[in-house]
Parts: C-alpha cells; structure tokens; sequence
C-alpha cells in the first residue's frame, strides 16, 4: 500500500501546503480563509493521532 494515500499523509501534505502559501500576494479575505482552512485542519489532525493525549472539544453548530 502506498503511504501517500493514507489520510493523515493526505492531511500533512494540506496543511504543509497552506503554510508555505504567500501571504503578500494574497488578498486579505484568502488570507482569512487560509488562516480559518489551517486551523480546522489542525483541529482535525489532534483528533486523527490516537494517543495524542489531548482532549478534544468539538461542537458543531446547526
């Protein structure tokens, strides 16, 4: 099995490529949505590493 298409590789290889983005030549409303991608993907990658030891609060909001 190739390791590139496990979903934490997948998620690694996002959150790599949002942060290497430049940020001057962005507009400041992608610059937002970048900032607001990341943080979601983050969330998300502490809930996916069993043993992570951190607690999770999610909420979802109807």
């Amino acid at each position: 099995m190739d390791p590139r298409n496990i979903p934490e590789y997948r998620l690694h290889r996002t959150l790599s490529q949002l942060n290497h983005l430049e940020g001057d030549q962005l507009t400041d409303a992608d610059r937002k949505r970048i900032e607001i991608a990341t943080a979601l993907l983050e969330e998300t990658n502490l809930l996916t590493q069993p043993g992570s030891g951190e607690t999770a609060d999610t909420h979802i909001n109807s």
